[in-house]
């Protein structure tokens, strides 16, 4: 179930991160695109504006150039000034001389014809008279843009107004500060003058990305429409794309190797810790001289949510390499003081054996969890058992020092599984220990293998040597019950007495095998002498 929920949070986890990298450089890349266009229309508006305002004011300076001459007007050196300054003035088409409604001479000479007004569309802080759209009084053109000032006029071609380098995909437009329009190099951005005097003067709108620029009396307004502005976001979602895919790429790696990671034994069995996933089943320790239940070992057992459990043989040796061994130990304390707690407070005859590592043993940390703990339960320390194998023994000076001060405390130290490691004669000598355990490995060769048979007859004399008590285990026959008692073996455990089982099964198990010792015990005080 773990396992189904880490892979399918795993795949939710990337889907985002597969697609938010794609779409964080597609963002990107229209923040990008908007931001160079922005600054591409604002560049050239703002030159436009001052090509607007630089034309306006050349044609406006020869304008009052010629009003100022000393020349009387039509004359032939007036007008040759006039062609003079037409010539030399880039902005000016045609300069012409109008009074009283009669155009009387320009620059292409005398005239003598009579000369409507024209409309005024607005007047210069310095008095100079704009007309747009004006048509010429000599020929006839494209609508132009006129001067007036006193009784001369110049006539201005509004595309002068536009002579910047412009791209074939932008729109540009030149209006007066009133709105009012000049000329376009094409049409579409036209109807962004109306924003001179309200609205934004940049941004998005009616499908044209724009910016608008004032300079004097102009404005000029740069514009590219938003399919244009869509083919510059392509080219750099094209270059920022694979970026993307790239970025998304490592993140979906990380997310495998974290995947791998969590889906690890190791990875599972820090979860387990986490979650406490550690029950304790107990095994029965049985006196072989009338078959009393005595005590249990405790044997921790590793329970999923779903209930089924993992072989200790399969996560103790991964729990001793990584350390986790030290919290699975805690637990297994807390879940015998739970369990049998209040059992053992009852019965202050009975006790219960904890296993160890090497690491426990060697460090002796576990002393003051399992101090406090049976402070709280009310246990005594000698109704706990405190079992290693030879292997937690390895490192002898710190081993000794612990079991010295456990013992020291009222605790009994057992060695596990003896006969199955190094261990010697005189390496238990060294150890102040108090109980040997027979390793089931003898056990199970009892009446079978006369050499085996005569190991095992050789370390219970070992341990009777040493006063240790003896605890066989592994036993499954009456035959190994009866040879190991009359060896004197003082207890026993295995299949033939009760399976390792959970603390429920533990307490009904020895609540029947005491009322049936009652109920011997009755019987015999019932017989006559």
């Amino acid at each position: 179930m773990n396992k189904k929920r880490i892979v399918w949070g795993s795949i939710l986890l990337g889907l985002p991160c597969v697609l938010l990298p794609v779409i964080l450089m597609g963002y990107v890349a229209w923040m990008l695109n908007l931001a160079a266009a922005q600054q591409r229309l604002e560049t050239l508006a703002s030159v436009a504006s001052s090509r607007a305002h630089g034309t306006f004011s050349e044609a406006a300076g020869a304008l009052k150039s010629i009003a100022g001459s000393r020349l009387a007007p039509c004359t032939p050196e007036s007008i040759d000034e006039m062609r003079l300054l037409t010539i030399n003035t880039l902005s000016v088409k045609s300069i012409g001389y109008v009074e009283e409604e009669i155009y009387a001479c320009g620059s292409w000479g005398p005239v003598g014809q009579h000369a409507a007004p024209w409309r005024e569309d607005f007047t210069t802080a310095d008095g100079v008279r704009v007309s747009l759209g004006v048509q010429s009084r000599i020929v006839a053109a494209k609508p132009m843009m006129a001067l007036q000032y006193a009784a001369f006029n110049v006539l201005v071609d509004p595309e002068q107004f536009l002579q910047v380098m412009l791209d074939e995909d932008l729109h540009l437009t030149v209006g007066t500060a009133a709105g009012q329009l000049v000329s376009a190099s094409r049409p579409g951005a036209e109807h962004f003058l109306a924003r001179v005097h309200s609205g934004p003067h940049s941004g998005l709108a009616d499908g044209y990305l724009y910016t608008l620029v004032h300079s004097g009396d102009w404005v000029a307004i740069a514009a590219l429409s938003r399919h244009e502005l869509m083919q510059g976001l392509i080219r750099r979602e094209l270059m920022l794309l694979p970026i993307g895919g790239l970025l998304a790429g490592v993140l979906v790696l990380l997310i495998v190797r974290r995947t791998r990671q969590r889906l690890s034994p190791l990875a599972e069995l820090q979860l387990a810790v986490r979650n406490r996933e550690f029950v304790v089943h107990y095994q029965p320790i049985i006196r072989l001289s009338d078959g009393a239940c005595v005590g249990a070992e405790a044997l921790v057992r590793w329970q999923h949510p779903d209930g089924s459990q993992v072989c200790p043989d399969a996560f103790i040796p991964l729990a001793e390499h990584s350390g986790l061994i030290l919290p699975i130990t805690d637990q297994v304390i807390d879940n015998v003081m739970r369990d049998l707690g209040p059992l053992l407070v009852k019965e202050r005859s009975l006790h219960v054996a904890i296993n160890l590592a090497a690491k426990d043993v060697s460090s002796g940390r576990f002393l003051p969890k399992l101090e406090a703990a049976l402070r709280r339960a009310d246990v005594q320390q000698k109704q706990i058992w405190l079992e290693a194998t030879e292997r937690g023994f390895v490192e002898i000076d710190a081993a000794r020092a612990t079991v010295n001060r456990a013992r020291e405390l009222g605790y009994l130290a057992a060695i596990d599984d003896f006969g199955t490691g190094f261990s010697s004669l005189q390496h238990l000598q060294q150890l102040p220990l108090d109980v040997l355990k027979i390793d089931k490995s003898f056990v199970d060769h009892i009446d079978q293998d006369a050499a085996t048979g005569s190991v095992t007859g050789h370390i219970i004399e070992m341990a009777k040597s040493l006063r240790l008590q003896i605890v066989a285990e592994g036993i499954e026959t009456e035959a190994q019950r009866d040879y190991l008692r009359g060896q004197g073996v003082q207890f026993g455990q295995g299949w033939l007495f009760g399976k390792a089982m959970p603390a429920e099964a533990f307490l009904r198990f020895f609540r029947e095998r005491a009322s049936v010792a009652v109920e011997q015990d009755a019987l015999e005080a019932a017989m006559p002498v």
